[in-house]
């Protein structure tokens, strides 16, 4: 009589999700968020890239679990871009505050915006903003009617003042600056962002 097979993974046999989760800190480091894509990372781990799908369901998800953010910036930024444009802006600043306030994300989060300072490093910084910023804002405005360029530069505008805020609050931590309540950032800071989506919608 067959003995029937245990149930659950063979000795020796790798971990595939700890493989795909190593392959995918290794080319989002490597490449960048924006520039990584789940093929590259399937061959990295030597699986078949419905593998990354079947345990991670999307490229923001696997980010999230490659990098352990409770709350993944990808997801998060991806959010809020429905909903009223002209609100758009304080919608950024008030989701950007809430994810790096919060204890359990910020070392990942900080190592992820120190490592523009390393040229070897640096792609995982310029992707995320990028990949996780600049690009999914560009196609909102892009839907709310902002011709390709415009679009890409007001992106780009605004982008730069949500970095600042980042470097000046969390990774250069300027006293003046991290003392200041997400109510105050919300209150005097939201007008320069919209002043410059303004600029654009009614330019």
């Amino acid at each position: 009589m067959n003995k029937a097979r245990p149930v659950g993974r063979r000795a020796g046999q790798p971990d595939t999700r700890a493989k795909i989760l190593d392959a995918a800190r290794k080319r989002f480091t490597d490449v960048g968020y924006d520039a990584a894509t789940m093929r590259m990372i399937a061959a990295d781990a030597g699986v078949d890239a419905a593998l990354i799908s079947y345990f991670f369901g999307s490229k923001q998800q696997l980010f999230g679990a490659a990098f352990a953010l409770r709350a993944n910036p990808a997801e998060v930024i991806t959010e809020q871009l429905d909903g009223p444009i002209d609100e758009l802006p304080r919608r950024l600043l008030s989701v950007l505050l809430d994810t790096w306030d919060d204890a359990n994300n910020r070392a990942t989060l900080l190592a992820i915006a120190q490592a523009g300072a390393t040229p070897e490093t640096a792609a995982l910084t310029r992707g995320f903003v990028e990949g996780v910023l600049l690009t999914p804002i560009s196609e909102r405005l892009a839907a709310a009617g902002l011709r390709k360029r415009d679009a890409t530069r007001c992106s780009a505008l605004m982008v730069t003042q949500l970095v600042g805020v980042i470097y000046a609050r969390y990774v250069l931590a300027v006293d003046a600056v991290a003392a200041l309540s997400k109510k105050d950032f919300l209150e005097h800071y939201t007008a320069g962002l919209t002043s410059v989506l303004d600029g654009f919608l009614t330019g």
